[in-house]
């Protein structure tokens, strides 16, 4: 497999991911509304449970500019990588 073959087929596994994701939470909605507020319900196949999480974070940008120290003594940086893969001009133009 080729670079281009192995980029081609990460662009399109991205494309894919980001199209599960919004058909998961489209389905979500789906199941939630069907609950009509119940925290349980059954099917003919499925217990179902609908678990409501809460989860708080904090605001570092406000807390950052209220106290700028703070950054410097607790704050952690974390590498990692984005790959954006766009087709070229020419590779679109061999497409067509």
């Amino acid at each position: 497999m080729d670079i281009n073959e192995i980029i081609k087929n990460y662009n399109a596994a991205k494309a894919a991911e980001n199209a599960a994701k919004k058909e998961k939470e489209k389905l979500s909605a789906l199941i939630i509304n069907y609950a009509a507020g119940r925290e349980f319900f059954t099917t003919d196949a499925y217990n179902v449970i609908i678990d409501v999480r809460t989860r708080t974070g904090i605001d570092t940008e406000t807390l950052y500019k209220d106290f700028p120290d703070f950054k410097d003594v607790y704050g952690k940086t974390t590498t990692y990588n984005v790959i954006t893969a766009k087709e070229s001009a020419a590779a679109a133009k061999k497409s067509a």
